[in-house]
């Protein structure tokens, strides 16, 4: 018979946008029973219940990796079959060519894909969908795949990877293994690059020695190998931050983080929408806002999270413990809309989408371009 256990959880931490910074939040106690006598029966009937039930179920059912549970699509976000089938008309009608990065065992919607366009060169790179609970950005992209189709007749090169974190997106879970927040409880980024990135101290040796879950392995190490055929010149990854409640920010990394026209464009595009952003003071973290932009950490460095980002802007990574150059992405802007406390979802999309749908004009300021248009 299954043993249970009952407990008080403890307080709750949530990591930022990449899983490798924690901080308090609220949480909530465990309802126990009052008397001893109260307990035993809540135990035997859970027990008992529990047994017939998994008694029941054929034992794949009870793998996580291959359970199909209802899509969670409260919020309004697109269920994940049907956001995937919108990604895929990129390959069906317009010629660009999709790789799986990733299936999970046991449920054919359950994989990470990409979609590129068959030129190669300085690329455009957008990602989206790290964390489960950040809908927006996915289904911003969905939305305005004609943008990025016009841009690519022009001969652009462009690397999609809208949804990088299908698993969690279906569950609204924020990390891939754990409906947990807390990444002190097992949670992981699939964008977690630590073990390709030289160590804070000196550079001598990689942050970590391995990469926390499989689906990270293969996002990370897919990203370099593409990075050789496709070398970001502008990289766009749309993130929303639950915690915010003063307003968003964007992150500006790589050879160009200071100053970056397309950073600037970006905030433009966000305040137009109605997104309240914090344009000066600091981040939780101490990280100075500059007109709604960070480019900097507390120390005055360039920014070192240990994400996705920082690794298609690293000038020098780890592979296979000895360093190499890195895919050295000359403009990389990570977008961190509120989410209102998961309301206002047709805002959020609408504003992100407008990143998006102007990314031809943030091509062309990339490319050192003055602005135009409205």
């Amino acid at each position: 018979m299954p043993v249970f256990t009952v407990e008080c959880r403890e307080p709750e931490k949530l990591c930022d946008r990449h899983g490798l910074h924690a901080r308090p939040s609220s949480f909530q106690r465990s309802s126990l029973p009052r008397s001893l006598a109260q307990i035993v029966l809540v135990l035997v009937t859970v027990a008992t219940g529990a047994s017939s039930a998994l008694a029941a179920q054929p034992a794949s059912s009870l793998d996580p990796s291959t359970a199909n549970p209802a899509a969670y699509t409260a919020d309004g976000r697109t269920a994940l079959p049907q956001i995937l089938a919108q990604f895929d008309v990129l390959a069906q009608k317009h010629g660009w060519l999709p790789d799986t990065i990733f299936a999970y065992p046991g449920s054919a919607e359950l994989v990470i894909k990409s979609w590129r366009t068959p030129q190669r060169g300085a690329a455009l790179w957008i990602l989206s969908g790290i964390h489960g609970e950040e809908p927006a950005g996915p289904n911003a992209i969905a939305r305005n795949l004609p943008s990025l189709v016009a841009l690519a007749r022009t001969g652009v090169p462009v690397v999609l990877i809208p949804l990088c974190n299908p698993k969690a997106y279906r569950s609204n879970w924020r990390y891939p293994n754990t409906a947990e927040r807390d990444w002190h409880k097992g949670g992981y980024s699939v964008g977690d690059a630590e073990y390709l990135l030289p160590d804070l101290t000196n550079g001598a040796t990689p942050r970590a020695a391995a990469a926390p879950g499989p689906e990270t392995k293969a996002l990370t190490q897919y990203v370099l190998r593409l990075a050789k055929n496709y070398p970001p010149l502008l990289v766009l990854d749309l993130h929303e931050d639950e915690l915010s409640r003063e307003g968003g920010y964007i992150y500006s990394q790589g050879s160009h983080a200071d100053d970056n026209p397309v950073g600037a464009e970006i905030v433009r595009l966000l305040l137009a929408n109605g997104i309240p952003l914090r344009k000066s003071g600091k981040t939780r973290f101490g990280e100075p806002i500059v007109n709604g932009v960070i480019s900097r950490d507390d120390k005055g460095q360039p920014i070192r999270d240990g994400s996705i980002d920082e690794l298609l802007s690293a000038t020098e990574i780890f592979v296979d413990g000895q360093k190499s150059r890195g895919p050295a992405g000359q403009t990389v802007i990570v977008v961190e809309t509120p989410a209102f406390a998961g309301s206002r979802f047709e805002q959020r999309v609408a504003a992100q989408g407008a990143v998006v749908k102007r990314s031809p004009e943030l091509w062309r300021l990339a490319q050192g371009g003055p602005r135009t248009g409205p």
